[in-house]
């Protein structure tokens, strides 16, 4: 991911979370999305920040 452009990255970052959220919630990507925003907003944190701790497994998104 170096050589992306910052933008780029934090896309990336943000799809393959809200993919991880689909699964681990068992909802579409279009929920799964509106989840990320949602918890991220209610915690004072950015999409990208909250995509991270999903990465990182330190949030976690149940059925």
């Amino acid at each position: 991911m170096a050589d992306r452009p910052r933008d780029e990255t934090l896309t990336v970052a943000i799809h393959q979370a809200t993919g991880m959220i689909a699964a681990q919630a068992g909802c579409d990507v279009n929920e799964a999305f509106a989840r990320l925003t949602i918890r991220a907003a209610a915690t004072g944190q950015t999409r990208h920040e909250m995509a991270l701790d999903v990465l990182d497994r330190v949030t976690r998104f149940t059925k």
